[in-house]
């Protein structure tokens, strides 16, 4: 998964204003498999799952391995998320 590159000088979400954000929630669950709807107006929602790969300020970085794909999405039309528990 390192064929993609990640801007450096990304945010400190353990920050004090981070704290209790959407972003800090989902930084603190990356590796977390998870299912996300886009808006995508006027079209369908756009629905793409993953494990959660990187964070930044306004988007989400997701990992599909069974595709071998990135996907990303901005936060701001970020309409649902769900988590998936571990399968042990």
């Amino acid at each position: 998964m390192q064929d993609i590159v990640i801007p450096s000088g990304g945010f400190d979400f353990s920050d004090k204003e981070w704290q209790g954000t959407f972003q800090s929630l989902l930084n603190d669950n990356v590796g977390k498999r998870v299912r996300a709807e886009y808006e995508n107006t006027p079209l369908p929602p756009a629905v793409f799952q993953g494990v959660i790969y990187a964070v930044g300020r306004d988007y989400l970085l997701l990992w599909d391995d069974t595709h071998k794909t990135y996907s990303t999405g901005n936060l701001k039309n970020l309409r649902s998320l769900v988590f998936y528990p571990r399968a042990d």
